[in-house]
């Protein structure tokens, strides 16, 4: 009988979707429980500490994150590391565009923003940096 061998990059990706998969289903259900439990809650201690418990699961896609790449072959790595360079150098230019215009009157923007154009620009950048050593 063959044994079949896996490549360590499709094993990890593998794994990554299911570790990642799981991690963004709790997030869902532990946002949606913070958020009905912010609503019911007084100000204080406690209401602090519900407000950041979808961290927990968020940490954990995190950790998905850093064992799919620790797992992936060279080139995957650096593809990665050479989107994420380009995707924080733009988002970087933007928030300090961005600050100096706050500072001429646009309205004030939640940080969340910095981390969706984050992810945008990186999910963007990726395909062209593998495509480029193609």
């Amino acid at each position: 009988m063959r044994q079949r061998t896996t490549n360590p990059t499709t094993a990890a990706s593998r794994r990554y979707l299911v570790e990642f998969g799981i991690a963004v289903v709790v997030y869902l259900v532990v946002n949606a429980a913070s958020a009905w439990a912010l609503r019911h809650v007084a100000n204080g201690p406690l209401h602090y500490l519900i407000a950041i418990v979808p961290v927990v699961p968020i940490a954990f896609v995190l950790v998905a994150v850093l064992r799919y790449l620790r797992c992936s072959d060279e080139f995957t790595r650096m593809v990665h590391v050479e989107a994420l360079a380009i995707s924080a150098g733009i988002t970087a230019m933007l928030a300090v565009t961005y600050g100096f215009l706050e500072s001429a009157g646009f309205p004030k923007l939640s940080a969340w923003w910095t981390y969706a154009a984050l992810m945008v620009f990186f999910g963007a950048a990726n395909p062209f940096v593998a495509r480029r050593y193609r």
